[in-house]
């Protein structure tokens, strides 16, 4: 899953790593601006949306999130951090004009944003999951 990011809002220099507290996302809007907001759910967390940073693509597909009204959304990170199975963390970069791909979950008036994941082929990679990356905005 993806586990940290880098990104700039409002003039300000952001690194969240997953697991900290009030970790959030900033998730590019239409308006060409954007919106930060709380990412997944951990462990210590109150509320009914699922624990976790990340959501698997194909149980989007399968609509095991359907309870949740999700919406495909941007996330504007220019680096994100994942971790190898080895347990040592890697910074990479997002070209311009792409993003990662996230999934918008709402509950009554609550929001949180979660991260993409594909599966990968332990035999062809360092990774076990590797976020979706989508180019264009809208």
């Amino acid at each position: 899953m993806c586990r940290g990011v880098r990104f700039e809002f409002e003039g300000q220099r952001f690194e969240y790593r997953f697991t900290q507290y009030k970790a959030r996302l900033p998730l590019l809007l239409q308006s060409g601006h954007c919106s930060l907001i709380s990412w997944g759910r951990r462990k210590n967390e109150t509320g009914n949306f699922p624990f976790g940073a990340s959501v698997r693509l194909a149980s989007i597909q399968a609509g095991r999130w359907d309870a949740f009204q999700p919406k495909p959304v941007k996330i504007a990170v220019p680096e994100f951090m994942e971790t190898d199975v080895m347990g040592h963390e890697h910074w990479f970069q997002v070209m311009p004009g792409q993003y990662v791909q996230g999934m918008l979950a709402q509950q009554g008036n609550q929001l949180r944003v979660y991260t993409v994941q594909l599966d990968c082929n332990a035999e062809d990679t360092f990774f076990e999951n590797w976020p979706r990356i989508v180019n264009s905005p809208f």
